[in-house]
């Protein structure tokens, strides 16, 4: 039996993948984490929806909603 995949944006995503989609770096996506757990006024980055060996990843769709809330999501 083949497990069901959820369709885009219900897609997992690690760290890179957040960065590729946003166009940013590795670094940028590391440093909206730091500040969203030091800094009251930022709007908080989403908690991980899980791990995969050992690493966090997240729901693509919550990464963007996050995105958008926040100004970061370059509109086309």
């Amino acid at each position: 039996m083949t497990a069901t995949r959820p369709s885009a944006p219900w897609v997992p995503v690690g760290i890179d993948g957040i960065a590729d989609e946003l166009g940013v770096t590795q670094d940028t996506v590391v440093t909206w984490r730091r500040r969203s757990k030091e800094w009251v006024t930022v709007e908080k980055f989403p908690e991980p929806a899980g791990k995969i060996s050992g690493r966090d990843w997240w729901w693509l769709a919550d990464i963007l909603d996050w995105a958008r809330a926040t100004g970061r999501l370059k509109q086309d």
